[in-house]
């Protein structure tokens, strides 16, 4: 019995000498993104702004990202799952109970002690504690994952948004031109120069313009309400406003090549599916080795004491069932795997090719159609000082102009967005430095 004991003791402390946490979902968010994941907030806490941002002053696209992860309910949903990982990491930890029995005396028998324990729960303790470790990592990789893509979203929620605002002015200016286009042509109707129906084709052209004003307008509230959401932000005040932020259309995009070896090293789901197969294979070899199922027995009645082993005899149940359940949830990781490797390479090239068109439509806008259209309007408006042509040709050439400037807003808008994608399809910034080799 005190060998047995001992055995049982040496195999508990084996099983409790585990690695720490390999993974710190803060720190790894906060060397991906460059941003600041908190772990304290409860649900009762209000919303708040990380140190550092103040909206009174504008909120940019990184900004917005911050507020995200400070203060997103659907974040903090999937850091609660740590907590669940770590419960279920303690219990693993635990050895299950011995169970005692009494037989109380009944005529010349004595009152007799059964001990028994589980001796299999101990054996495998240390493997079980490794499951659970590495189902915490799973875990942990997988929040790291979720914060990546709350900060993509929150980034696009704000090119969305600035987008909106930029096109408020535009859409204005050209609903204004749209209605002086529409009095002149009247004008030119009424005393005979035109056809009634050149006016009717304004008019309706300037209530088409008034129209996307409009649309213009309520695309901002609810871009903004969409921001919000993201942010985790509902507070009224104070109101938000963008900051300007532009896009370097010259700028060219990484080679695609190392872009997927990046992708590859970097994405914490990737990593979370490999782990989730280590985890697997980890529970197919527990459910083989629960196969064999003992308990120590110890039984004292009177001055006597005695032990030994009670076995379970594998005649008709091998532990069949579990054993291919295991094989096929082991077979389910390793496919999902291959299945978000191909994707991961989909979305790297997507997102690569989306940038270096968006930049060079960009390119082409800013140096050469917006820059024609200026010209134009200074060659018409150079020939109706001449009295060549009357002034709705000028605002036919400036409304041209406009609609140019509306395109280069939507491809600066687009450029910002392939970038965000293909960030988020590395799992870091572009100027982050590569993450550390997985242990």
């Amino acid at each position: 019995m005190p060998r047995l004991a001992a055995g049982c003791g040496i195999l508990l402390i084996a099983a409790c000498a585990t690695r720490p946490e390999t993974v710190d979902p803060s720190q790894e968010v906060e060397d991906r993104t460059g941003m600041e994941m908190p772990l304290d907030r409860q649900p009762e806490d209000a919303a708040a702004t990380p140190p550092g941002v103040r909206l009174e002053d504008g909120l940019s696209e990184d900004e917005a990202a911050a507020m995200a992860l400070w203060n997103s309910p659907r974040l903090r949903a999937e850091l609660s799952r740590l907590a669940v990982a770590r419960g279920d990491l303690a219990s693993a930890r635990r050895p299950q109970n011995p169970t005692l029995r009494f037989l109380f005396p009944s005529g010349p028998q004595q009152l007799s002690v059964l001990l028994t324990w589980p001796l299999e729960n101990l054996v495998l303790l240390r493997r079980r504690v490794e499951v659970a470790r590495t189902d915490l990592d799973v875990v942990a990789q997988s929040t790291v994952q979720t914060a990546v893509d709350l900060v993509r979203d929150a980034r696009l929620a704000h090119i969305d948004w600035q987008l909106a605002v930029d096109r408020v002015e535009v859409r204005r200016v050209v609903a204004e031109q749209a209605d002086e286009i529409a009095a002149l042509a009247q004008a030119r109707s009424d005393a005979g120069d035109v056809a009634p129906r050149e006016a009717d084709v304004a008019q309706v052209d300037a209530r088409v313009a008034t129209d996307e004003a409009i649309r213009a307008e309520v695309d901002v509230a609810i871009a903004e309400a969409v921001l919000r959401t993201q942010m985790g932000w509902s507070e009224v005040e104070p109101s938000l406003h963008p900051t300007t932020t532009t896009d370097e259309p010259g700028q060219a995009p990484p080679e695609l090549g190392s872009l997927e070896e990046l992708a590859l090293s970097s994405r914490p789901d990737l990593r979370a599916s490999q782990l989730a197969i280590e985890a697997a294979g980890q529970r197919l070899g527990l459910q083989r080795s629960a196969v064999l199922r003992f308990a120590g027995v110890g039984s004292s009645s009177g001055p006597s004491v005695t032990g030994g082993v009670q076995a379970e005899l594998p005649i008709f149940d091998q532990n069949q069932g579990g054993i291919a359940r295991a094989k096929a949830e082991l077979d389910a990781a390793t496919w999902r795997y291959h299945d978000l490797r191909a994707r991961i390479v989909t979305e790297v090239t997507q997102a690569q090719l989306q940038l270096a068109r968006a930049r060079g439509s960009l390119a082409e806008y800013q140096d050469g159609i917006v820059t024609a259209r200026e010209r134009d309007v200074e060659v018409v408006m150079d020939t109706y000082d001449e009295g060549e042509i009357d002034y709705s040709g000028v605002l036919l050439a400036a409304q041209r102009l406009e609609l140019a400037r509306l395109r280069e807003v939507e491809l600066r808008a687009e450029a910002r967005r392939a970038r965000v994608e293909l960030e988020r399809a590395l799992g870091r910034r572009l100027a982050s430095p590569p993450p550390p080799e997985a242990p």
